[in-house]
């Protein structure tokens, strides 16, 4: 059995096959009181950031993007990696909304929904004449587990709600943190990203002959699997009172029928990111 093949139902079990053993070692336990209180804690900011227009673009851009998070006991709010700036920890909070469902132990297992803008062709000579990728409604089911020692294993599943063309993504990294001193600390993270044939072709596929498709790129029907590896480098430091500074480096490699997609013109690419925020709590 291909469990890289992915059919309705499959992104699941591959899932769970990767979270069961984890929590198979771990003991049920109540999640801490303290996340049932009512207090709360909130960043907001912006951040610049430099990278491909889109995975295997040759083209570049840069815009300012809000930061926003917000953490209601088991409940967060994020946008912009808001969420990561809410506390010191190794729980990096997805963006969009997410609720921490049970918790065994140094395991986690939350869920969430998000909102995915698609793509669109403009600003791209590559993308001209295909057809835009509707924006979409995501599910996502993410499960983590901690180590000693700062190190954590996270296994996120995406799924397009609406059927929009989104498909389905399972995201897999480690991740260790470290602290340089009180007030600023340093993580490296190294993953890779599983695609369903669905995700794949709407973003590395060529459907030539199709209505409204005038690209002189040849067809290419990418089917289901690995899509790319990425390593990372984030670091953020607590300066004057609540200010947060915050940035990072990533470096992403497209895999399989992604990197032989005509649209893969640069497979290899890297972004930058610089911020500033400014988290209270109450």
């Amino acid at each position: 059995m291909n469990l890289f093949a992915f059919r309705p139902g499959r992104p699941l079990a591959v899932a769970l096959l990767l979270v069961l053993p984890l929590a198979a070692t771990a003991q049920l336990r109540p999640v801490p009181a303290q996340e049932t209180e009512t207090g709360y804690t909130w960043a907001l900011g912006a951040y610049v950031a430099n990278g491909p227009s889109y995975p295997g673009s040759a083209e570049r851009s840069t815009g300012v993007r809000p930061v926003l998070g917000l953490e209601v006991g088991r409940y967060t709010i994020s946008s912009g990696g808001g969420g990561s700036l809410l506390d010191f920890d190794l729980d990096t909070r997805d963006s969009g909304l997410t609720a921490r469902l049970f918790e065994w132990d140094n395991f986690r297992l939350s869920a969430g929904l998000r909102l995915d803008g698609g793509r669109k062709g403009e600003g791209d000579p590559i993308l001209s004449g295909l057809p835009d990728v509707d924006r979409t409604l995501r599910g996502r089911l993410s499960a983590i587990y901690t180590f000693p020692e700062y190190l954590s294993l996270r296994s996120t599943l995406n799924q397009d709600l609406l059927g929009h063309g989104g498909g389905a993504t399972l995201q897999t990294s480690a991740r260790y943190e470290f602290r340089i001193s009180d007030r600023t600390e340093i993580s490296l993270g190294a993953g890779f990203t599983l695609a369903d044939a669905t995700y794949m072709r709407s973003y590395m596929g060529v459907p030539v002959g199709a209505a409204g498709v005038t690209t002189p790129l040849p067809a290419y029907r990418p089917g289901s699997g690995l899509h790319s590896t990425d390593v990372g480098l984030e670091i953020k430091t607590a300066v004057a009172g609540r200010w947060v500074v915050f940035g990072g480096v990533r470096y992403q490699q497209l895999r399989g029928d992604a990197r032989r997609s005509p649209l893969a013109v640069k497979p290899d690419s890297y972004g930058v990111s610089f911020g500033l925020a400014y988290r209270c709590c109450r």
